[in-house]
């Protein structure tokens, strides 16, 4: 007995190398993980489109199709090595005017399971036309249902992501619970705000699903938009059977929508990249900030149009910048700058159940010499509005115009705000540009910077 202990652990340490279990680390394109994944043990898969080919790493039970829709980006486009890029089709809606496949969980050594996290990066060339919305990749299982077949609880679910009008972000999900028999929207508005794609840069969208006790209401999906949670639902029924798991992952994505109101107006395409599934929270890569949507650098190093007149950033302040009435006001904030080189901006805390505004004064302006004003506001809070009035020589000319986050702010990140200069039907010329309070209520604080007359 002595002779045969040290096969007997010679026999264990070979059989645990070679479990399932150990494997999960391994599975995708391996050579290519993101350095900060490399040693986490709850990663459990990674796919880069670096394998050859690259649907070698992908486990599919069928797909891609059509096949002619997906194409490798290398290059500085790409987000990393090699993204996928997909081409939707002029006037198409469904399926086949976008690209899709599935991948089969047990097909890259994942076993069912209870829950589980899916990330990954997506951009929406710029310009991109949102029309009334089209379906993103997410986790499913069972029959994974989709199509307009509203599960019975023993069949299966689906809960992908979806872009709606304007680039509205929601989570798309079929449950025996739906209204309807098509899948139910779950907004991403964690925290009172909707979240909003915009076209023209990566974003990393991430999102976590634990399965109902079976027969209970106690299902679980969370969101995160840049590492900022975005949804968060706790009461999803999935199954009423125990043998219901997440046991797939849905790549696809195409406009729609069932008939040709959701089509999409001319070929345009999305860029993938970086999808990891982990048993904890992922997040975004490190160092890998959410990019601002690129503008021409002007020769002074602020973000500036080609041609235009620079009326304000906070580090060459061109016109006099100051405050009417009450509010708080910091010309010369360090907080939050969009300048590229500089330091500062205008801070702006417009006051509660009273009025206030900041005002830009300069030398007089001819109206026909510019098409529109634009200027980068921080929004702190999605509740952030203010009305844009041009004077002249002190008294208002023309109309104010409203800016709200209604099509939706980014929060915490730097937007641009562009109004033609037709929309204030002013007269021939002005001096000054005042931000005001949109109505007696408090808003959250924000952010001013470079601030253009463009032509």
């Amino acid at each position: 007995m002595k002779k045969l202990l040290p096969t007997v652990r010679l026999s264990l340490i070979t059989l645990w190398l070679i479990s399932p279990s150990c494997l999960l680390a391994f599975s995708g394109d391996r050579g290519a993980w993101e350095p900060g994944l490399k040693n986490r043990p709850d990663i459990l898969f990674f796919g880069g489109f670096e394998s050859e080919p690259w649907t070698s790493s992908w486990g599919m039970a069928w797909g891609p199709d059509p096949l002619d829709h997906g194409t490798l980006l290398g290059g500085p486009d790409a987000f990393e090595g090699r993204s996928l890029r997909v081409k939707y089709l002029k006037d198409g809606f469904g399926p086949q005017a976008g690209f899709q496949f599935l991948t089969d969980l047990n097909k890259i050594n994942i076993v069912p399971r209870e829950s589980l996290y899916l990330r990954y990066y997506l951009r929406f060339e710029p310009g991109f036309d949102f029309v009334k919305g089209g379906k993103l990749p997410g986790l499913a299982g069972g029959k994974g249902n989709t199509g307009g077949h509203k599960p019975n609880g023993s069949d299966g679910w689906s809960a992908r992501m979806m872009w709606r009008a304007d680039g509205k972000i929601v989570q798309y999900v079929y449950h025996p619970d739906q209204p309807t028999e098509y899948g139910e929207d779950f907004v991403w508005d964690y925290g009172g705000c909707p979240r909003y794609f915009k076209p023209g840069r990566w974003y990393c969208v991430e999102t976590y699903v634990q399965m109902n006790s079976p027969g209970k209401k106690d299902g679980i999906i969370r969101s995160w938009l840049d590492g900022d949670k975005a949804l968060e639902v706790t009461n999803i029924r999935f199954r009423d059977i125990p043998t219901i798991k997440i046991d797939k992952l849905y790549v696809e994505t195409f406009f729609g929508g069932g008939d040709a109101s959701w089509s999409s107006p001319g070929e345009v395409y999305a860029d993938f990249d970086n999808f990891v599934m982990a048993s904890n929270y992922i997040g975004p890569e490190p160092g890998r900030e959410p990019q601002a949507i690129a503008r021409t650098s002007g020769a002074t190093g602020s973000s500036a149009p080609t041609t235009g007149l620079l009326v304000f950033d906070g580090d060459h302040p061109e016109w006099s910048v100051s405050s009417w009435s009450d509010g708080i006001y910091d010309f010369k904030s360090r907080t939050e700058n969009h300048t590229i080189g500089g330091g500062q901006s205008v801070r702006v805390e417009l006051p509660d159940g009273k009025w206030g505004a900041v005002q830009f004064e300069g030398p007089a302006v001819n109206l026909s010499d510019y098409k529109k004003i634009s200027l980068w506001v921080f929004p702190t809070s999605c509740n952030v509005e203010f009305r844009v009035r041009l004077e002249s020589n002190g008294k208002q000319t023309g109309v104010e115009k409203a800016v709200t986050g209604a099509r939706g702010w980014e929060i915490g990140r730097w937007n641009e705000v562009e109004i033609p200069l037709a929309d204030f039907q002013a007269a021939d010329s002005f001096n000054k540009i005042v931000l005001n309070s949109n109505s007696p209520k408090a808003v959250a604080p924000f952010y001013v910077d470079d601030l253009w007359l463009e032509k």
